[in-house]
């Protein structure tokens, strides 16, 4: 009768082991699958993220995708740009206004010191320069007339086609501009390049 019992004790003790480990090996599993969710989608090269503290930059392999690859300024990014051009400003003592802004021409960082209309000259400058992806000195020498030849449609148009907005480009591709009002045309402009110079100089590239 004690060898029975014994038995039948044994046999038990086998199969709760048994199932103990089961478990354990079905938790290996479920970890194992996870992490190879996680490799093949969240850090596949198509959708991979390289970050720095001036911009955000979304790099893709795929010759045939159906989106492009951006760089995208930040706020700190936006800061540097800033502190440049109030260095080149101050350098000169020129009182300006400056505007960083993305590449869809929206103002991330905007300081007024100027004359209350120059606001809205940075920031359309700054518009301007992002949304045709040049200077806006080209767009008013195209503007001007010269020995009699100007594109005077230009002037109808929503855009400051004042000397003083630089794009940024990345490869080929306008990320924002700087735009800046408050001074003479060409020191305005140079104050915008001093921005952008700054910026590029920062590409986690």
């Amino acid at each position: 009768g004690n060898c029975t019992s014994d038995t039948t004790l044994d046999k038990a003790i086998i199969l709760e082991v048994q199932m103990q480990f089961l478990n354990i090996l079905l938790c290996v599993v479920v970890v194992l699958t996870q992490i190879s969710f996680y490799n093949a989608f969240l850090l596949a090269p198509s959708h991979r993220y390289r970050r720095s503290t001036s911009f955000q930059l979304m790099s893709s392999s795929e010759p045939n995708a159906a989106f492009a690859s951006h760089v995208v300024i930040t706020s700190a990014g936006a800061s540097i740009a800033m502190a440049a051009a109030e260095a080149d400003a101050a350098a000169n003592g020129w009182d300006v206004t400056i505007c960083v802004c993305d590449a869809g021409g929206v103002p991330i960082y905007v300081k007024r010191n100027a004359f209350a209309a120059s606001y809205e000259i940075a920031t359309g400058k700054a518009k301007s320069a992002a949304l045709f992806a040049k200077e806006t000195g080209l767009l008013e020498d195209a503007a001007n007339v010269v020995d009699g030849r100007s594109r005077t449609a230009l002037l109808s148009s929503p855009f400051l086609l004042m000397r003083g907005g630089v794009p940024l480009m990345v490869n080929g591709i306008c990320c924002g501009a700087v735009g800046v009002s408050g001074v003479q045309a060409d020191q305005d402009e140079q104050i915008a390049r001093a921005a952008v110079a700054a910026l590029r100089n920062s590409l986690p590239l």
